[in-house]
């Protein structure tokens, strides 16, 4: 899996996170590529299982069954949050799809002098304000105690602005399966944090995982000064795309995020794999996948 670029719920560091949570996962590699899929049982309904952004093909791959292999060896019905490699392949995905793509945005790391270049007129001369400024950003792995300021924040920002994220527990359990791959970048104004942004590395990809800012942290333009410096360090540690998640909850959102010279991709969609949908009990075109369970 090390040639490959998987986004967080399909890596080995979300997978290593479960292990740590007692989630129950299952992984299926084959020459095509890879899938991570987590699986829960409820009272009277049974088991069910969810593949949240996978299978991830190989560049060049093709096994137009895979998915419907990987649902033979399950029980109960297969839920797929198709991945941005599925889009045009309605034959890996199958099954009835549930409902449209999100929209994510994701940044190229390889070359830093084509990053700035990226970078929108605005964004830049936001970014040129915090570096002229009075701010200093600090890189520090995850810790409960001293960041509980962060998690208060993140809490009543989810909040107010109605959303939900991956709970204080699990960003805990990620920092303690994978050593020094959570990074909280703060910023720091007289000594105190008025803004920062988490940061989850993981193989060849990070994904921004949340971010809060206060006034002082929003006059002096923080979350620019923040994801820029967390876009050079990734890139000279050799990371190959940040994953910057949804651009779609907010037209304010897709911009800053946009601004950053991200594309913006749709995902294909949801879709249900089960014994009674049509077309999801075909044979494989291609060798079975091997199985590893956790």
């Amino acid at each position: 899996m090390d040639d490959l670029a998987l986004p967080l719920t399909q890596s080995e560091a979300f997978e290593r996170t479960c292990a740590v949570l007692n989630v129950p996962v299952q992984r299926f590699d084959s020459a095509a590529g890879t899938c991570l899929v987590q699986s829960r049982k409820l009272p009277l309904l049974g088991p069910f299982h969810l593949a949240s952004r996978g299978p991830v093909f190989r560049e060049g791959a093709d096994d137009p069954a895979w998915a419907s292999a990987i649902k033979r060896a399950l029980r109960g019905p297969l839920f797929v949050n198709a991945p941005l490699q599925a889009e045009g392949r309605g034959g890996p995905i199958g099954g009835w799809r549930l409902l449209g793509g999100a929209e994510l945005a994701q940044v190229d790391l390889t070359e830093a002098v084509k990053m700035r270049g990226a970078l929108h007129q605005k964004w830049r001369n936001q970014l040129k304000k915090a570096e002229s400024g009075p701010l200093r950003v600090i890189d520090q792995p995850l810790d409960a105690r001293k960041h509980a300021w962060f998690f208060e924040a993140e809490r009543e920002q989810q909040k107010s602005r109605g959303y939900r994220a991956y709970p204080a527990a699990f960003l805990l359990a990620y920092a303690a399966a994978n050593k020094g791959q959570a990074r909280l970048y703060t910023a720091l104004l007289g000594g105190q944090p008025v803004a920062a942004m988490l940061i989850l590395k993981h193989g060849r990809m990070a994904t921004y995982q949340a971010g809060v800012t206060r006034a002082e942290g929003r006059k002096h333009c923080a979350h620019n000064l923040l994801l820029w410096r967390a876009m050079t360090d990734l890139n000279r540690k050799q990371y190959a795309v940040l994953d910057l998640g949804r651009a779609d909850l907010s037209e304010g959102l897709r911009r800053f995020k946009s601004g950053t010279g991200a594309r913006i991709q749709t995902l294909p969609g949801t879709y249900l794999l089960h014994s009674w949908v049509p077309g999801a009990s075909r044979k494989p075109a291609s060798p079975r996948p091997i199985i590893s369970a956790q």
